[in-house]
């Protein structure tokens, strides 16, 4: 029976983000997913606590969406966090960890995204995201569709989930009963889901907004100048 992994899923680790570790076990695994990976931007701070909150029998890859000098990339399977650096030395320090690199929404212009040494990255990285539910135009996947064919990169699919009625939107299936990471690594699995999810990010601005009005008021209270 296939299974079914959300590749890529924030907490409240996350700047950008207000869901708590305990709240995304709760929802993945209602959800009906077998594992995701936790990829919080530049830190595995709540790995661990996702971990100690889902039931026995669900996975949790430890991951990083770690911020290059580019686009983003999903670091799979880490126990550190590499550094912010050009795209091929982040890759270089996931894999010398045994993790996977996995482009995250490459090409989305809305974002942070690829546009030099492309064929040096497609030949460096395990695999792209093709369906990333918060690429709110579909060109934006269809191109790293056409990007991973074309190189012949294992396609991943993840919901990008900052909040938790996100998390499942996008997932990546598998067939048999060994690693979602090795899978990757040998190009045996396949993204479903959905994209277009615009309200996602207007949900992020008003957290956002929030959080620095929060932190602006509290500042103010106590003292300190009205900025961060």
């Amino acid at each position: 029976m296939p299974r079914r992994y959300d590749l890529q899923v924030h907490t409240d680790a996350s700047p950008c983000s207000s869901t708590s570790p305990e709240r995304v076990a709760a929802v993945a695994t209602a959800a009906g997913l077998d594992g995701i990976a936790v990829t919080d931007h530049d830190t595995l701070a709540n790995v661990g606590a996702v971990q100690n909150a889902v039931p026995d029998g669900f996975d949790v890859i430890p991951g990083v969406e770690v911020t290059t000098t580019e686009g983003h990339l999903l670091a799979l399977d880490v126990a550190e966090t590499p550094p912010k650096r050009d795209p091929l030395t982040v890759v270089d320090h996931v894999h010398a960890q045994g993790g996977v690199a996995v482009l995250s929404h490459p090409f989305d212009a809305l974002r942070q995204y690829y546009e030099t040494d492309l064929d040096a990255l497609a030949d460096a990285v395990d695999g792209v995201e093709t369906i990333n539910s918060r690429c709110v135009r579909h060109r934006f996947n269809q191109r790293a569709t056409a990007f991973a064919a074309a190189h012949g990169l294992a396609a991943t699919g993840g919901s990008d989930a900052h909040f938790p009625m996100e998390i499942g939107r996008a997932y990546t299936t598998v067939e048999g009963d060994g690693s979602i990471v090795d899978a990757v690594r040998e190009g045996c699995v396949r993204p479903s889901g959905r994209g277009r999810y615009l309200s996602g990010h207007v949900a992020t601005k008003f957290h956002q907004f929030r959080t620095a009005t929060n932190y602006a008021v509290t500042n103010v209270l106590a003292g300190g100048p009205l900025r961060r």
